[in-house]
């Protein structure tokens, strides 16, 4: 009789489990949301293991978030005939990724690192190195088992849309209830839940939602403009500067040693943003001093036509359509710069497919 009874409220429970899973997931389905990976460790991880068959054809890319969304893999793969390795992480420093590519001797492939001044060139230790450690931490110790759970929950990811912790787990939810910050204190404020969404290649892409709203693009220009202008400034000195460069300066020239290849990139970013990172960092001071003290080569977006001419959506980010014009501009340009032979025998002619939307469609 006992044994009944708990196997009744077994099964009581397990039907309001079920319940409460197909309530949650019909909800995010009513507000027509699109699916989403969750853009953790063990989804770079994968992605770290694929950086062996890298070339000037499918290149690593680290960076942040500005390289995440703007180097559009699909249009790549279909001009060079292979998809570039996404390694770069929104709000993160590459710098300690380029060095973990500079410390792997079996690394002999083609990078390229994306520069977001603030982000690139911040104090070493602090927040903006806090993900690349972590996945830097987590991927040479990836269990047997911890990698079947990841390919189980990447299957799972590719059904249900509750299961993106990024915008539907409870504390991100409650990042964005309505509660006042105490006086002095900087927070930075959610994005709009329907921002971004993560593929499995871990390419970002800026949602059919977001692209459509116009009040959703300057809630968040102003985001970023309180992100860039307001948030308390990390003092560094020229000799922290100076570090830094003889940091990324030692990893450039391990890899190229190895018979690789470093490349810089500057995504573009447009509007009051632009101007202001102009003004507080400077291209004499960070760009062609990066470019001067590694002696590795960079393409800029601004001292191209081409590129300059493509519009970012909310000043900092590249839309889908966006995307895929810069980068069918980028890659030509990136041949021409550097010498490398990107395109195979099966590439797309760049003339055949090279134009720049002045809509923002994906």
């Amino acid at each position: 009789m006992k044994s009944f009874a708990l196997s009744k409220a077994g099964g009581v429970a397990l039907l309001l489990t079920l319940a409460f899973v197909i309530g949650w997931e019909s909800y995010w389905r009513s507000q027509k949301f699109e699916l989403s990976y969750n853009d953790d460790e063990p989804l770079w991880a994968y992605h770290r293991k694929q950086i062996y068959d890298s070339s000037p054809s499918a290149p690593v890319l680290i960076g942040s978030s500005r390289i995440k969304f703007g180097m559009d893999l699909s249009t790549w793969e279909q001009i060079t005939g292979k998809a570039p390795v996404q390694l770069a992480q929104v709000g993160t420093s590459p710098r300690l990724v380029l060095d973990d590519l500079a410390n792997d001797a079996s690394f002999r492939g083609t990078v390229l690192v994306g520069v977001t001044e603030p982000l690139f060139f911040s104090p070493a230790g602090g927040p903006f190195d806090k993900q690349a450690r972590s996945s830097l931490a987590y991927y040479p110790n990836w269990s047997l088992a911890q990698k079947a759970s990841f390919h189980i929950n990447q299957l799972a990811e590719s059904a249900f849309l509750f299961l993106d912790e990024e915008r539907f787990a409870l504390r991100f939810l409650l990042d964005r209830a309505a509660i006042t910050n105490r006086p002095g204190v900087f927070v930075i404020p959610p994005f709009p839940i329907k921002f971004t969404v993560n593929d499995f290649n871990r390419q970002t892409f800026i949602t059919e939602d977001f692209v459509a709203s116009p009040q959703m693009q300057e809630e968040q220009k102003q985001i970023w403009w309180n992100l860039f202008t307001k948030a308390p400034k990390m003092a560094m000195s020229e000799q922290d500067f100076v570090a830094i460069l003889d940091q990324v300066k030692a990893a450039v020239h391990k890899i190229q040693a190895r018979g690789g290849n470093v490349l810089f990139v500057r995504m573009p970013s447009d509007g009051d943003l632009w101007a202001f990172e102009q003004k507080v960092f400077p291209r004499e001071k960070f760009w062609n001093r990066l470019l001067a003290h590694t002696g590795a080569k960079g393409i800029h977006f601004a001292d191209y036509p081409q590129l300059a001419g493509i519009p970012c959506i909310e000043w900092s980010h590249l839309a889908p359509a966006q995307a895929k014009a810069f980068t069918r501009e980028f890659i030509p340009l990136m041949q021409q710069q550097t010498g490398w032979q990107v395109q195979s025998a099966h590439a797309i002619p760049v003339s055949a497919t090279s134009s720049i939307p002045t809509s923002t469609s994906r």
